[in-house]
């Protein structure tokens, strides 16, 4: 079978990661990328771009001299010779850019989140519908190493019936993104969506949805909820806190981890402690469970396993990351409101189907 054909819109931060994945990976080929900056677009990227370090791994110019070169997504989007489109521009561009590639017959892998409102991402999964091609939403922490392993030793019940988890992820305010989009809300709906929304995204894959929500938060720089505190609450007893945000002075650097606290056991990681997921079991010291892999090019791969196999992107599926974009809605509302949010009906049965 052939390669899948790739083009990449946007070459920033998430944009150059992925294209350095796209690269090597066997079964891709990257044909176009379009970035409105032409060093971008000939791989003129320069150094310390982004909170985390996704290495180069590739030999030679990042950008092949072969692939084409636009400016405009509107001309990426309609190249015939592009099987998949790859979209890592800002968040209020997602609807319109997905959109216009499953009309032109391709297949989408979008960055998170889907979109800033629900709205947006309902139109795309309509156009996926519609089209019957396959749309995934690049929700890397369900593809994370150490998350994956924890995921697994739960289901496996290795800690016992969860009772309770905490998740982190927080950050001083971004400055590397192209004319500082990510700090303008209309664009990247601020910090609550664009970064605490990966938490939010993993719980809910993992846990469930909760039956109420409450919140508190802060104001940051993009003048919407750049910092919040929540806590959701499960009918059986559970509950998970979710913390994250952008809203910390620089130089506060990137930091973000997980803890699981089950009947007989707990698991925790932290990134800036290592790679090692912690396994207390009652012991003197706890298991260290060793962890490596790429969250990237997992989920690139599982995206082309599936687009090529013809099936449905089970592991990420379009509606349950608009679930998370909703879910994180409600938790802002909690936040504005000072009240608690109970997690309707509709959204609990869209969950479920």
């Amino acid at each position: 079978m052939s390669k899948l054909r790739f083009g990449i819109c946007g070459l920033g931060f998430m944009g150059q990661g992925h294209l350095v994945r796209v690269r090597v990976h066997p079964d891709a080929e990257l044909v176009a990328v379009c970035d409105r900056d032409a060093d971008r677009r000939a791989g003129k990227w320069g150094t310390g771009l982004g909170n985390l370090d996704y290495g180069d791994g590739i030999d030679g110019p990042p950008v092949p001299p072969t692939a084409r070169k636009y400016a405009d997504w509107q001309e990426l989007t309609a190249d015939p010779d592009i099987d998949a489109v790859l979209i890592a521009l800002p968040t209020a561009l997602h609807a319109d850019v997905t959109v216009a590639a499953l009309e032109t017959g391709k297949h989408v892998l979008c960055e998170k989140p889907m979109g800033v409102r629900a709205a947006d991402c309902d139109r795309m999964i309509q156009a996926q519908e519609a089209s019957s091609r396959t749309l995934m939403i690049a929700q890397c922490i369900r593809f994370w190493p150490h998350y994956e392993l924890i995921q697994r030793y739960i289901a496996e019940g290795r800690i016992g019936k969860v009772r309770f988890a905490a998740l982190r992820r927080d950050s001083s305010p971004p400055d590397y993104s192209a004319d500082n989009w990510l700090m303008d809300a209309a664009q990247s709906g601020g910090g609550f969506l664009d970064l605490h929304v990966h938490d939010v995204d993993y719980a809910q894959h993992v846990f469930g949805l909760p039956a109420e929500i409450v919140a508190r938060g802060s104001i940051g720089p993009t003048k919407n909820v750049d910092h919040l505190v929540a806590t959701w609450s499960y009918e059986d007893g559970r509950y998970v806190t979710l913390e994250g945000g952008w809203a910390f002075t620089p130089p506060f650097k990137f930091d973000m981890g997980i803890t699981v606290v089950g009947e007989f056991g707990t698991l925790d990681w932290q990134l800036s402690r290592g790679e090692e997921v912690l396994l207390y079991a009652g012991g003197a010291e706890p298991e260290r469970i060793a962890c490596e892999g790429d969250a990237l090019a997992n989920e690139l791969d599982y995206f082309i396993q599936c687009v090529r196999a013809g099936r449905p992107v089970e592991r990420c599926l379009p509606t349950s990351t608009r679930t998370s974009v909703c879910l994180a809605w409600l938790e802002a509302r909690a936040v504005e409101s000072g009240k608690l949010v109970r997690v309707s009906e509709k959204l609990r049965n869209l969950w479920a189907s």
